[in-house]
């Protein structure tokens, strides 16, 4: 008898039809019958930002090179390639931004645009710029900031004429981000610029995003999403909401995967693709999340895209996470349509980019053979890999390439004898796992209304098997390990060591 690790889908009750737990602890899905091992955070910049990472961009310039751009409260950095060290790129006097505020970025061209509240936009040019500087025109002050097919465009602005405007997008001079012609002026007739106030109760603009399935961006408020669409002159730009109560607390959390954005709404999870949103995480783990998360800190829910392993990643701080700082991870495997979840400290995840290095060029990174952080066949030195990148609480680059996290999990509940109402007596139990050093619990109770006890964790003998000692009329197995593995898959029940109660 096999007993299959069960799906995290911790809203659910405990004995359930689905077959679902509450206990699935550094593990993600890996295929439709097994999970993987979620990886430790191995340091890679030998120095970190100056203070919590408030928001970081991959980009790419015309020779595919790239590019690590990041920002904290008083700074903005660049890992350049062939580089290991952080370079401060602020232009002179840097920047305050104000306690629970962000920075966007977004890159149009060979152009790196940063935004966020209380700042000029700022721009920094690819093979060009050693600094950070303030963007050209008269461009408005913004929150957010998206590429919409060939233009830039603000939301949440701020400018001299119009005040503080949290429900206004602007954008400038089409393939000209820094021309930005005066409102009603004949220049932004002919340039296709313009701007548009979104007028209503869906409160303030959340953040945006460019180029989905069905529309040519999206805006996202507190309560509601509007779509975009180009339409051309004199309009340019169509604004037509498509979600009437549904928006974002949490701006972080848009995670782009091409035509699609997941998001974080007010009662769960979505998958958006331009016109409608699909719920994603109702009845699985919706409710526990808004239990566990600590709400006054939603500027700390970072969304993600794993595209590798088909994973959208959620880094958010608990109720217990001293001083907001993330320290949950929640996963949603969209091939599989299945959520796992880790424990994990961080400031801030991004899907990275690696920048390329050949033995010769090691000598760049100040690391030797001795010291190198990674193994040489590590995917982190070879050039345009996609992986996933963080910011460690030490504000250092990281990826997730560290040994295997220790892994719990629980697999389904059963009652072998049902039909008989008899108790099982289980002396003995198999690992379905291809590595690591795994030991089993099993969890008993003789009653729904009972929580399980577990016997003492049982390691793996020389037989494969883990020995227990359980006498109940449910029962479910509880898996631990650490060290190195590919798949767990939960445990098999010998057949000759299941057994009646009170019989042999």
């Amino acid at each position: 008898m096999m007993l299959p690790i069960a799906d995290y889908a911790p809203d659910l009750p405990p004995n359930n039809q689905a077959g679902s737990s509450a206990n699935i602890v550094n593990l993600f899905p890996r295929t439709k019958e097994s999970w993987g091992p979620v990886g430790t955070l191995a340091n890679f910049s030998s120095n970190g930002l100056a203070s919590q990472c408030l928001g970081a961009l991959m980009a790419i310039d015309t020779g595919a090179n790239n590019y690590l751009f990041s920002g904290d409260a008083t700074s903005l950095y660049l890992l350049a390639p062939g580089n290991t060290a952080f370079a401060n790129v602020s232009k002179g006097g840097g920047y305050t931004l104000p306690i629970g505020e962000r920075w966007n970025f977004t890159q149009f061209g060979q152009r790196v645009i940063a935004a966020a509240q209380g700042q000029n936009l700022q721009s920094y040019v690819l093979n060009s710029s050693t600094l950070f500087a303030d963007l050209a025109g008269t461009p408005p002050q913004a929150r957010y900031i998206m590429t919409i097919r060939d233009w830039v465009m603000v939301g949440n602005t701020f400018d001299g004429t119009n005040g503080a405007q949290p429900q206004r997008v602007q954008w400038p001079a089409i393939d000209d981000p820094t021309t930005w012609p005066a409102a009603g002026s004949v220049a932004e007739a002919q340039l296709l610029a313009g701007s548009q106030i979104i007028p209503g109760d869906q409160g303030w603009i959340m953040g945006m995003v460019g180029n989905l399935g069905t529309a040519d961006g999206a805006i996202f408020f507190e309560r509601a999403i509007w779509r975009v669409v180009y339409q051309g002159a004199p309009t340019i730009f169509g604004f037509y909401p498509c979600e009437g109560v549904r928006g974002t607390p949490a701006p972080k959390s848009l995670a782009q995967l091409g035509a699609l954005v997941y998001y974080l709404g007010e009662d769960g999870f979505y998958a958006f693709d331009g016109s409608t949103s699909t719920p994603i995480g109702v009845d699985r783990v919706d409710k526990t999340f808004w239990a566990n998360v600590n709400t006054s800190y939603l500027q700390n829910v970072i969304g993600a895209v794993d595209p590798v392993n088909r994973l959208v990643m959620w880094l958010y701080p608990s109720n217990g996470a001293p001083g907001g700082i993330p320290d949950s991870l929640i996963v949603y495997n969209w091939a599989l349509n299945k959520w796992g979840f880790a424990q994990v400290n961080a400031d801030y995840i991004f899907r990275a980019i690696t920048q390329g290095y050949s033995l010769d060029s090691l000598d760049s990174t100040g690391y030797t053979l001795d010291t190198l952080p990674f193994s040489l066949d590590s995917r982190v030195w070879s050039g345009g890999q996609v992986l996933m990148g963080a910011f460690t609480p030490q504000h250092k680059l990281a990826y997730f390439t560290g040994s295997p996290a220790n892994a719990t999990a629980d697999t389904v509940e059963i009652e072998p004898f049902g039909s008989s109402g008899k108790r099982a007596f289980l002396t003995s139990t198999r690992p379905m796992v291809d590595g690591g050093s795994p030991t089993v619990q099993i969890g008993m109770r003789n009653r729904l209304v009972d929580a399980p006890t577990f016997t003492t964790a049982s390691a793996l003998n020389s037989n494969g098997e883990c020995p227990v000692r359980a006498d109940a009329r449910y029962l479910r197995a509880r898996i631990q390990t650490s060290g190195n593995f590919t798949n767990l898959q939960g445990i098999e029940v010998p057949e000759q060591e299941l057994h009646i109660a009170g019989r042999r």
